[in-house]
């Protein structure tokens, strides 16, 4: 894996199968806060959604990395993860209609 804001990718590629290479679009460190999280992965697929396009949140991982943390969030205030705060974009913007 690299960093994909790294200016020179193909010092990094490896001889493994280009079936097995990935890339990615960007990589959160883990200090990552819930609110960053949601606004670059979460907030564009819900307003797609609200506009009446189709959407579709997937997780993937291995047990235990952390998938329904990021999903829920914690307890503490502004750890809201990103199902509520999608919720609370959907209701506070159909209010009135």
């Amino acid at each position: 894996m690299s960093d994909p804001s790294n200016s020179h990718p193909s010092s990094q590629l490896s001889s493994v199968n280009n079936s097995a290479v990935y890339t990615f679009s960007h990589i959160f460190p883990p200090e990552t806060q819930q609110s960053e999280f949601f606004q670059r992965t979460t907030l564009p697929l819900v307003r797609d959604v609200l506009e009446g396009r189709n959407g579709l949140l997937f997780t993937y991982g291995v047990t235990n990395s952390g998938k329904t943390y990021t999903i829920q969030g914690g307890t503490a205030e502004g750890n809201a993860g990103i199902l509520p705060r999608a919720l609370d974009v959907i209701f506070n913007s159909i209010d009135g209609l």
